[in-house]
């Protein structure tokens, strides 16, 4: 009986009592640790942190906060099935719906010696909601109406193209482009023209319209035709008229 005792207590001493496992970390030295399963299932691993993650690849738990679509796993995209949405930018209809609003503006550009054609755009582009862009030459006529006149009359005979200084507008954003100037020895400046020819305005709708003290419009629309003959050119609107236009008779004008 001894016999049994002692040789129970030799090869049983532990039985009964609580080991404790040991635990090992996971892979990729992220901290976390675990011990064996009770039930014997396999345990689900915890994340891999960058060091062990391919570089491109994205974890599949992260949502877009503005569509709640989860992103690919490995482009970093939103799910884009059925929603018509590639990233967070709209394609297809409405960026050439935007596009398509942005050509219908219009843009008022001018040349002002004294400030009179300046006042008139201000009110078209105001009563048509468009911009506007004013013509300034790089060296600018003298403030002396005497010499300003002379000035006008030699570039006139000699068919120049003062150069206009600054930056020239897109017109290309436009469908409608008004043009306005002072009536200079019956006709428009001669840096109208150097404006027309630099712009792109093929298959454009230009609207001219002029300030004077006598003469009016003249032939101030038959000379643009000639520069932008690929333009459609209506007849020029005497703008010394302007004030007593309503905003919807200048649309009207501008065929809005």
């Amino acid at each position: 009986m001894a016999q049994e005792k002692r040789f129970y207590r030799k090869h049983n001493r532990h039985s009964g009592e609580n080991q404790e496992v040991k635990k090992e970390p996971f892979a990729g030295g992220d901290g976390q640790q675990a011990g064996s399963p009770a039930d014997g299932k396999k345990q689900k691993q915890g994340p891999k942190t960058s060091g062990s993650r391919n570089r491109n690849e994205k974890s599949y738990n992260h949502f877009n906060k503005k569509t709640g679509k989860p992103f690919h796993k490995f482009n970093g995209k939103p799910d884009t099935k059925d929603t018509g949405v590639r990233g967070n930018r709209p394609v297809g209809g409405n960026r050439e719906k935007r596009q398509g609003k942005a050509t219908e503006r219009v843009l008022v550009a001018f040349y002002s010696w004294s400030g009179v054609t300046a006042k008139a755009a201000q009110r078209i582009a105001s009563a048509a909601k468009g911009n506007s862009y004013r013509i300034l030459p790089v060296k600018a006529y003298s403030s002396i109406y005497a010499l300003c006149v002379a000035k006008g009359g030699m570039e006139k005979a000699s068919g120049a193209r003062p150069e206009i200084k600054g930056t020239l507008p897109d017109c290309s954003r436009y469908d409608k482009i008004a043009i306005g100037f002072p009536i200079w020895w019956f006709s428009c400046p001669m840096i109208i023209h150097s404006f027309l020819e630099k712009v792109k305005l093929d298959g454009k709708t230009v609207y001219p319209f002029c300030t004077s003290k006598t003469s009016g419009p003249k032939g101030s629309a038959a000379d643009i035709r000639k520069t932008i003959p690929d333009a459609v050119v209506k007849e020029c609107l005497d703008a010394n008229k302007i004030d007593a236009m309503s905003d919807e008779e200048i649309k009207a004008w501008l065929e809005l």
